[in-house]
Formats: C-alpha cells, structure tokens, sequence
C-alpha cells in the first residue's frame, strides 16, 4: 500500500480552488482533479463536466484512480451564480433565467452530492492509519444557505440544499469517522464577483453593495482565502470539529450561529 496521501477536488482551475490546490500541492498531498480545466497541480487529471448526472460521468475512470490509494479527503470549490434578475415581459430572458437556476442547483449541490455518495467507499476505507486528520469531505458554501443578502435569494437555495445535505451527511457518520464540512470562504475576489458587476443590472441590492466593497478594497484575495481555508481543512483542532455538519465562516475564523 501506497503512503501518498491524495485529495480528490472540484474547481481547482481558477479562484479559491485553483489557490487551494497549490497549497495542497506546496504541503505535499497528491491530487486528483476533476473538472474541465486542468490546474497545473493535480497529479491525475479527469475531464468531468459537473452539468451532467453522474450517469453520464467517467465515475468508473474515477474509481479506477481512487483504488489502493490513501484518501485525506474531498473538497468539492466548484459553484456558479445563476442568472439574478428576471424579465417578466421577456418570455425567451425568463426561459434562460430559469435554466440558469436548474444548471446553479446541478452544480452547486446535486452533482457534489452525487460524486460524495459514489467515492464513500474509498474514504471510508480506513488505509490510512498513520493519518493525523480524520478523512473529509467539504465544500466551498456561503452565507447565502443561511442568511442570503437580498437578490441572492435563489444561489442560497442551492447552496443551502448542500449544506443540508452535509447536515445530513453528519448525522450519517460520527466526526471521527468523516468529517463533514461546509466552509464560507467570505467576500473573495473572484470571476464570479466579477461577473456579478460587469453582467447584473446595476440597481440590484447585490450588485451595490459589491460596487462599494470594491471602492473599499474589502474583497478578500483569493490566495489568502485559500491560505485559511487549508489550515482549518489540513489541522486536527477542536474548530474543526466543532464545524462537523456546521457552517463555517473562514474569514471570521468562526462557526456561525443562528440569532
């Protein structure tokens, strides 16, 4: 048996991900990234398109890569911002909108649930025995699945049908056996914030409040979210487990708390 320790991830290709995966590469983890675009860090690359069921996916490629090899964990960056603002006069923009909704619910959470259920085994086989973190699963969150600031209303259904679904996951399997974790990165400064400026009518409540957190220099560089992000993932501690089935909120270093 192998003593390389591999982490299987999603949106490794740019953002968070692609910051976070250069971490795990620097830390000496081997890597297996399934997207569309490669990295540059992974060391096995699987061409995945997180649209499609796991039906129609290379889960078979997959599962021949994950066999014999010591998992450390998942971590699912992967997201996207559906379409925010709806036409009521314009049938064709309404159809596009919705479509962007049902493509945000597949990505943001159906096809991370789908990989997770299908990899169980793997994580779950105990190989590592010298390992100082117990395996995980994680996923990039948001505030949003809780408490969506006005106009991200439909993104934070799809982040909170993940986030329930790691809930779920928790009650499933006890800490020590998988931790189950669901991290808010913050405000960072990604394509997706970025396209929410350039592409979103300026009067939405989103688009202002993102017009002056970017006139205040207050979007948090990705390089640093990812920096935070490894060290709460990679670091046995009493947040971490804490944050078992929780959300937690990387850029407060806190685990949030319903009012």
């Amino acid at each position: 048996m192998s003593t390389e320790k591999w982490v299987i991830g999603t949106g490794f290709s740019r953002g968070i991900g692609f910051e976070l995966a250069k971490i795990i590469k620097d830390n000496n983890y081997k890597i297996i990234h399934l997207g569309r675009g490669q990295c540059g860090f992974e060391d096995h690359f699987i061409w995945w398109d997180l649209l499609n069921p796991i039906t129609d996916s290379p889960i078979l490629e997959l599962s021949k890569n994950l066999y014999g090899k010591q998992i450390a964990g998942f971590i699912y960056a992967a997201g996207v911002m559906p379409i925010l603002a709806v036409s009521e006069s314009n049938r064709t923009e309404k159809h596009l909108f919705w479509q962007s909704q049902a493509e945000s619910l597949r990505i943001n959470y159906l096809s991370c649930a789908e990989i997770i259920e299908d990899i169980l085994p793997f994580i779950m086989s105990k190989n590592d025995t010298d390992a100082q973190i117990t395996p995980f699963v994680a996923h990039l969150s948001s505030l949003a699945a809780i408490d969506p600031f006005p106009g991200l209303e439909l993104y934070g259904g799809s982040k909170a049908a993940c986030l329930f679904y790691f809930k779920w996951l928790s009650k499933r399997f006890a800490m020590d056996e998988l931790t189950c974790l669901s991290v808010h990165p913050g405000t960072v400064n990604t394509d997706m914030v970025n396209n929410i400026l350039l592409n979103s009518p300026n009067d939405l409540s989103i688009v202002k409040l993102y017009q002056k957190m970017k006139q205040n220099n207050e979007f948090i560089e990705p390089a640093k979210a990812a920096e935070k992000i490894y060290k709460f993932l990679f670091n046995d501690s009493e947040l971490r487990n804490n944050s078992h089935g929780k959300l937690f909120l990387a850029d407060k270093g806190t685990i949030f708390e319903q009012k």
